[in-house]
């Protein structure tokens, strides 16, 4: 620091026996406050270090043109007025979420459309009218716009000003930058003119509400906290006030402060430039930011790093500690139990856990000034380390490794972004969420891993209809996929429940939740620890509030050998008049259905006089709320009668998915192609419906293309006068040949019930599957008369070769006998709850068996409500058993009053019995 020559600019006499007394005074306190300035350390080092050393080459090369100006041009760069960010192109359709116009120093007063080249302002669309407004500090402002025939304006100034307002706010941070890696002091001169002049037209940015296909709302004057929007809506700095402290600005002004720039600003302006630039800009954005009410949402970690940042920058240690409080709350509420973020997604769990870590290492070895006890807390800190008082949130990490397919991309559940990826992984094993309501069953290693996802997750933000959705992903792609999320125009059809793999009622939409409505599923059994059969039961009927009075889907996973799996997919549903079972084929490239009967061409399969019209955009996604809408994305259809004669005949309908590879004339391409065989089993009247509907994926968020990308559906659709359905199929994914040569249905007699039979040949062997039979199912599993097995239970399986039973499998309460042997499962057990201790279930012992270590046991309330844990060991203390849980601490329980509650999100209360339920599987191979 050159204080000896700051000082003598500052006082040296102006050439004349005249003394200015009052410039001299002027400059005195301008060197007072300087001085104050370097004595409170605003001028000291950086706080936040480049992580790593700048790249000078690219930052000449980035920063070229901000250099070549001069300062009166640099600074007329920087926008007088806050602008918008979602304003789209009325001259195309191409494009997604108004995100069509970009900005360049070439034509710095313009924005051109990416796709149509149009730019604007136009005499096509000229900005012939204005919103006038006052500012925050009570100036006049205007902000033009051109308005369709529909009254939608369009602000394509205030575009402009906002990608103006993001290009140079970058530049002075790399021009600070360049300072670090150069010291020359010229760099960071234009870096703090840039930052001044921000700091005096900032006051007057007005407040805004910018959103997508919404009408955008510019505030007239100041913006009480008060009346601030909900959800960080009320923006000033950026379109999401989660996003309005300006971090470039802030690293731009920590890099700068040992340089010279600043002092050497303010004595030329007479006015102290650091401290205009920490209150006018920085301090004002903060405090607009911390006015927010807070919801705990995942943009929350966006705005406490912005805020911890700038505490340390600034050296405000109340910014810090109210991040603190912050995390705190959202660690402890935002959570499900298994760690798996509150929405239920895995893109908005990383970007949560992400932003969270991001904070928690700014915050890592902070320390308050030494005198420091903040007044709301009482607390101070010293060399802070938040990962040790949050060891949860590795449980959150962890569960992101697992939650992805094995070619990396997170399994789309809800809004899941199918471009993320995560990192390859060469072995599947089957895992459950408990606490949000997922299982994947399947393995594999290599290229033959298969993975069946079943899903039952609430619906709490970033939701879609999907109760009981299904996911297959074989030979390294979804061939029967989940769209996962977009924002193009067609985000409604990606929403909708009969864009899922899953039984719709009545064409209606489940519900997503929201408003008090709460969808999330139950899970009734499941098994994973076997080690060839998988087997997992969950409800939905949430979902359809008030319609549904079942809606139950078992999945059973078989090991077929040779890295081969098969499922068998049962899905009953009561309730409603009209059910149609979709399964939809493979949405990341040109994909077929073969069908082996005859079919007819139908229109539409919406109602006679239903006018349907396609969503235009994002911001039309609601329309799947009206009943029947989602179908009218299903196209060039076809139909078949599936009589009873063919349900009667025990032969299944048979349909083959295949993916068509880049090189489709290439015949080993297609022998080795993706495909996944599903055989139908229908019940009687049930129809045959295929076609194809928006792959979405394909057209790479580009409305202009979503026509362009199908993938192929089928769909089996049922009328029932008792207004109960069951949709059974076998699902086999292969490449070259299927394993299985037949399927069929075995009668099971009058007596049993809810019983399903199924004998399936695959290969050289004969499996036997036996579902809920209530009395004894014979089976003749061998050439002679004798050669008969009994099974009754829950979940049976039998593999026979050549006449001779080689695996047996019975969960539940359950038994299998056959000439030669019998197996006997250890049963289904509930025991009532006694006390919750943390992590640990207390429960009567009585005459049940105890729950193995790896096993799932329910907690089942009074009012229908399941919580499922996973077993990590089990103490027999007295006339209970101690189960000791995997799963984070959740519940608490007063058994005196009958209350149970799960203190993790989503937060409830049960009052009335409580009891855990588990079974256990046996095998043996013989």
């Amino acid at each position: 620091m050159q204080i000896r020559h700051v000082f003598h600019a500052s006082v040296q006499p102006k050439p004349t026996c005249v003394v200015n007394v009052a410039a001299l005074i002027g400059r005195l306190l301008l060197l007072i406050s300087w001085i104050t300035t370097v004595c409170s350390g605003a001028l000291r080092a950086s706080e936040f270090p480049p992580e790593r050393p700048p790249n000078v080459g690219q930052l000449m090369s980035s920063t070229r043109y901000v250099r070549g100006l001069d300062e009166a041009e640099l600074i007329k760069l920087v926008p007088e007025q806050s602008g918008l960010n979602f304003v789209g192109c009325p001259n195309c359709n191409s494009g997604r979420q108004e995100q069509q116009l970009t900005w360049s120093t070439d034509r710095p007063d313009e924005v051109v459309c990416q796709f149509c080249k149009h730019r604007y302002p136009s005499e096509k669309y000229p900005m012939s009218g204005s919103v006038q407004v006052t500012t925050p500090t009570g100036k006049a402002a205007s902000y033009p716009y051109w308005q369709n025939d529909k009254g939608y304006r369009f602000f394509f100034q205030a575009k402009r000003d906002d990608e103006a307002r993001e290009y140079i706010a970058a530049q002075a941070r790399d021009l600070a930058l360049l300072y670090v890696a150069t010291k020359d002091t010229q760099h960071a001169r234009r870096s703090a003119i840039i930052l001044d002049r921000f700091a005096q037209v900032f006051p007057d940015w007005c407040y805004h509400y910018d959103y997508p296909f919404q009408q955008k709302q510019i505030y007239d004057g100041a913006v009480e906290p008060a009346k601030f929007r909900n959800g960080f809506r009320t923006a000033r700095w950026n379109w999401w006030a989660y996003m309005d402290i300006p971090l470039p600005l802030v690293q731009a002004y920590d890099w700068i402060r040992d340089s010279d720039a600043l002092s050497d600003l303010s004595r030329e302006r007479g006015v102290d430039c650091a401290a205009r630039i920490e209150r006018d800009l920085i301090r004002n954005a903060c405090s607009q930011v911390l006015a927010n009410p807070e919801t705990l949402t995942n943009m929350s970690p966006t705005a406490w790093r912005s805020l911890v940042y700038t505490g340390r920058v600034l050296h405000e240690p109340s910014y810090v500690h109210e991040v603190s409080r912050r995390i705190a709350d959202f660690v402890r509420t935002q959570f499900f139990y298994d760690g798996t973020w509150c929405e239920g997604t895995p893109d908005y769990a990383s970007q949560s856990v992400g932003g969270l870590q991001q904070v928690m290492g700014l915050l890592k070895g902070y320390s308050d000034p030494t005198t420091y006890v903040d007044p709301v807390d009482g607390q101070r800190f010293d060399s802070l380390n938040l990962e040790t008082t949050y060891p949860g949130l590795q449980t959150a990490r962890d569960v992101l490794q697992k939650w992805r397919l094995p070619n990396g991309r997170p399994v789309p559940v809800h809004d899941a972004w199918p471009t993320g990826r995560r990192g390859t992984y060469s072995e599947t094993q089957a895992y459950l969420l408990p606490a949000l309501g997922h299982a994947c069953l399947g393995g594999g290693v290599g290229d033959q891993q298969t993975q069946f996802h079943l899903t039952w997750s609430g619906g709490y933000g970033h939701s879609h209809a999907d109760n009981l959705s299904l996911l297959l992903y074989s030979q390294n792609r979804e061939v029967l996929s989940d769209l996962g999320y977009t924002h193009t125009a067609y985000r409604a059809w990606t929403l909708a429940s009969a864009a899922h793999n899953m039984v719709v009622i009545d064409g209606r939409n489940q519900s997503m939740g929201g408003k008090g409505v709460q969808t999330d599923g139950r899970l009734l059994e499941i098994d994973l620890q076997d080690a060839r059969v998988q087997y997992v039961v969950a409800d939905g009927a949430r979902g359809y509030p008030k319609l549904a009075d079942q809606y139950t889907r078992h999945l059973i996973v078989i090991d077929a050998g040779q890295g081969r799996r098969y499922a068998i997919d049962r899905f009953d549903v009561t309730g409603g008049g009209l059910h149609d079972y979709f399964l939809h084929g493979d949405a990341d490239g040109k994909s077929t259905l073969q069908a082996d009967l005859p079919l007819e061409n139908i229109d539409s399969l919406l109602p006679d006089g239903f006018q349907w019209t396609p969503t235009r955009n994002e911001g039309e996604s609601g329309s799947i709320e009206k009943t029947w809408y989602a179908y009218g994305f299903l196209r060039n259809l076809k139909t078949a009668a599936l009589t009873p004669k063919v349900a009667s005949s025990n032969n299944g309908v048979s349909l083959t998915f295949q993916t068509q590879l880049d090189n489709v004339g290439d015949d080993s391409k297609t022998l080795n192609a993706p495909a996944v065989r599903v055989v139908l089993l229908p019940e009687p009247d049930s129809q045959l419906v295929i076609g194809e509907n928006p792959s979405v994926r394909q057209a790479g968020e580009d409305d202009s293309k979503l026509d362009n990308h199908q993938r192929p559906f089928l769909m089996v659709r049922r009328r029932p006068t008792d207004g109960r359905s069951r949709f059974l199929s076998v699902i086999e994914p292969y490449t070259g040949a299927a394993v299985i040569t037949d399927v069929q249905q075995l009668s099971v007699g009058a007596g049993s019930g809810n019983a399903t039979a199924l004998r399936i040949k695959v290969g050289d062997r004969t499996d036997w599957i036996v579902m809920a039979a209530q009395q004894p199912v014979e089976l003749p599993i061998g050439p002679n008369a004798d050669d008969m097995a009994t099974f009754h239970g829950t979940l049976g399986f039998m593999s026979v070769r050549e006449g001779k039973v080689e695996y047996a499998y019975a969960l539940g309460d359950a038994n299998w006998k056959w000439p030669t042997g019998q197996l006997q499962s250890d049963g289904h057990n509930t025991a009532p709850l006694r006390e919750v201790e943390a992590n640990t279930l207390i429960v009567s012992q009585g005459a049940n068996t105890a729950p193995r270590p790896g096993s799932v046991v329910r907690v089942v309330t009074a009012d229908n409500w399941c919580y499922p844990f996973t077993v990590k060991d089990v103490t027999k203390v007295g006339d209970t058993f101690r189960l000791n849980l995997v799963e984070a601490p959740a519940l608490k329980y007063d058994a005196a009053a009958s209350i149970l509650k799960l203190i993790t999100f989503p937060v409830r209360q049960h009052d009335g019995e409580v009891n855990v339920q588990w079974s256990h599987s046996r095998s043996v191979r013989l």
